[in-house]
């Protein structure tokens, strides 16, 4: 533990309050005998500012924690979050993710049409790898690979396409699956050096999240040598409990524009009948998310007396572990896979903590790991008072943040 975790009074009572109506109705944290129930995670991707003005107060009047993303370059600039702020939202029970550094595309691109030699236009399905000139993109095969760097990028009547600094000289057929993507480098580099600062603000970063949903290709391979889990493998929130992998998770948006009350209502019930992991996802900026709708949904949730938790917590509460990682313990989160592959890399990518960049403490400090313990069991509590359900709103969240 490295200090006193930061808190505030209005979390506080949130705490205490959604314990005690948990035990006076519908008891949102409690838990059956035969293991856990259905768990619902809210991600807030791109850590704008409005995660922790508009999003983070709805979820500490209700009691409840959230995941945010954060892209770790854009953390401490104008309009996006702050090292104090992601400290204190992981104080009052969320989980940080890393979002990368930069918010490159970091999976592959399918390439739409054949590439001849000579070429210096590449037409891809998006040319989201356009956007920093200067970038080596690797054009690939089964059988052959090819590395060109990124000049521009356009669309024309043809599709959208990258333009390469210099004629490329071997030739791909689109129908022979032909992607493009950055080079091992240059992935290897996102996924450590996001961690690496985002853990040096005084976060613990075990996930990430992937930018614009593309997760296919090389990224995938090397995403176990940073991280326990990948939280947007696919789309679809609905996560199964009987085949749930870590690397393998689906989300769903949320937003008023692409789900219907209804459907918000007909996802949670087949999370609730399954017992399974419902994953949300949300980007605070967006005028379609407002915090009454993130309210709503959340409150949907306790309705059908479904734990609302960090992706980290639910993991730990399914028991799923990975090789010779498990998300299990505090001390093996953040310990990646041991290979002889780019060790120097891989070293720099899950070593200790650095100094923070923002000198500016909050009150006390945070917890190293930022878990909260489960909740107690209607089972465990039995009948009690009102008095009594106090007291085990105070322990629990006395235990979320030792």
């Amino acid at each position: 533990m490295t200090g006193t975790p930061t808190s505030t009074r209005r979390g506080f009572c949130a705490s205490v309050g959604a314990v005690s109506l948990s035990l006076l109705s519908s008891p949102v944290t409690a838990r059956s005998t035969d293991g856990p129930g259905g768990r619902v995670v809210f991600i807030y991707d791109d850590s704008p500012e409005e995660d922790y003005t508009e999003t983070f107060p709805v979820h500490q009047d209700e009691g409840v924690p959230g995941c945010i993303a954060a892209v770790s370059d854009r953390i401490g600039h104008s309009s996006w979050l702050s090292p104090k702020q992601l400290r204190e939202m992981e104080g009052d029970g969320w989980e940080i993710m890393s979002h990368s550094v930069r918010h490159r595309a970091l999976g592959a691109i399918a390439v739409t049409q054949d590439i001849e030699p000579g070429d210096t236009k590449v037409y891809v399905e998006s040319n989201f790898h356009s956007r920093v000139p200067g970038d080596e993109i690797v054009v690939e095969n089964d059988n052959r690979s090819a590395t060109f760097t990124v000049a521009d990028g356009g669309e024309d009547s043809s599709g959208e396409y990258l333009v390469s600094e210099k004629p490329l000289r071997t030739g791909f057929m689109a129908v022979d699956g032909v992607t493009e993507r950055y080079t091992d480098e240059r992935i290897r580099r996102s996924l450590a050096d996001s961690k690496r600062t985002l853990e040096g603000f005084g976060v613990d970063i075990s996930a990430i999240v992937l930018p614009f949903g593309r997760t296919q290709g090389r990224v995938q391979e090397l995403i176990p040598e940073y991280y326990d889990v990948l939280a947007n493998q696919h789309h679809g929130g609905f996560n199964p409990r009987k085949s749930l992998d870590p690397y393998h998770l689906g989300r769903t948006v949320f937003r008023g524009d692409d789900l219907s009350a209804s459907e918000i209502g007909d996802f949670l019930d087949r999370v609730r009948k399954e017992s399974a992991l419902g994953i949300f996802v949300g980007h605070s900026r967006e005028e379609t998310l407002t915090p009454a709708r993130v309210r709503e949904t959340i409150r949907m949730s306790k309705d059908r007396n479904l734990e609302i938790t960090t992706l980290r917590d639910a993991l730990t509460d399914f028991g799923v572990v990975t090789g010779n990682r498990a998300t299990t313990t505090a001390t093996t989160r953040s310990t990646a896979t041991q290979t002889t592959t780019d060790t120097a890399s891989r070293s720099s990518a899950t070593g200790g903590r650095t100094a923070t960049p923002d000198t500016t403490s909050d009150a006390g400090g945070t917890d190293g790991d930022g878990e909260s313990s489960p909740s107690p069991s209607m089972e465990q509590l039995g009948a009690v008072s009102v008095l009594g359900a106090l007291g085990a709103g105070v322990l629990t969240y006395a235990r979320r943040n030792e």
